[in-house]
């Protein structure tokens, strides 16, 4: 079984019951950016590669994530359950050809953005020293990755 059919499979669930911990365990070890949403609801799961994405302000409304997420090329998986649809799952594939030095950066770029370049709030937002975040800025401009 493929890793898209393991989640697809894994994810399919009873509209009535909550996303069982299990699932949201295997959800969040992916690298994808997943949600899913109950049909005409609001998220039942944001994994972390997903929240890693979004505002600090917190989850935006459902419409809004599925638009965030559809705008990064997200693609919409319907989930099954009892051959009625239940739900949907949204996945954003990462890119091909990056490396984890290049999701490093990104993320370090994107919150410098959201804190307004203030490196103690982003190093803070990202779970890191102030010492690791200047080390990896020093590293950056060391390697020609200026933006």
């Amino acid at each position: 079984m493929t890793p898209d059919r393991q989640i697809a499979a894994a994810a399919r669930y009873r509209a009535a019951e909550p996303l069982p911990g299990v699932v949201r365990a295997l959800l969040d070890c992916r690298d994808e950016e997943i949600v899913v949403f109950e049909i005409g609801s609001d998220a039942l799961h944001v994994n972390l590669a997903a929240r890693l994405t979004l505002p600090p302000t917190g989850l935006p409304d459902s419409a809004d994530l599925r638009a965030h997420l559809v705008a990064r090329g997200g693609q919409a998986v319907p989930l099954y359950a009892d051959g009625k649809v239940v739900g949907e799952m949204i996945i954003v594939r990462r890119p091909p050809g990056r490396t984890l030095a290049d999701e490093e950066h990104e993320a370090i770029r994107e919150t410098l953005e959201r804190t307004r370049g203030r490196r103690a709030d982003t190093a803070r937002r990202l779970g890191i020293s102030r010492t690791t975040l200047w080390r990896r800025l020093r590293a950056a401009v060391a390697g020609g990755r200026t933006g």
